[in-house]
């Protein structure tokens, strides 16, 4: 049996694919990098982040442009999260154009798909195992 590990923050993690979303989730937790909240989209997602705290957000890059969308509501205050929150995405295709968007809006990092898991786990933990906000 492994000795529980404990999360440095947490993490709102928008994957629309089952499959990736849960193992990334479970993986991150097992290994300590973060206390991970799953949504399966930009709407969702933005409710979680009405309703709870979240240290970092880690979002797969939508066609309709809602996930940056949202990003773009986080950077410029119109939510309840500092607009400095910590922010890595994954796209399935990334042009220029996206690249300067994702600059302007400090998105830390860009995993194109295909991917393996273990690039999503890096990701969070280049966003710092995010260390946890101070309680307000």
């Amino acid at each position: 049996m492994r000795p529980a590990v404990t999360p440095s923050g947490r993490l709102l993690l928008v994957e629309p694919q089952f499959v990736l979303r849960r193992t990334v989730a479970t993986m991150a937790r097992e290994m300590g990098l973060a206390d991970v909240q799953e949504a399966t989209s930009p709407a969702l997602a933005e409710r979680l982040l009405h309703e709870r705290r979240f240290d970092a957000l880690l979002i797969a890059l939508d066609d309709d442009g809602e996930a940056l969308k949202l990003v773009g509501r986080i950077r410029a205050g119109e939510s309840p999260y500092p607009a400095d929150l910590l922010v890595a995405a994954t796209a399935g295709s990334c042009d220029v154009e996206l690249a300067l968007r994702l600059k302007e809006l400090d998105v830390r990092r860009l995993l194109l798909k295909p991917f393996k898991v273990r690039g999503m786990l890096e990701a969070i933990s280049a966003l710092g195992a995010p260390v946890p906000l101070p309680s307000s």
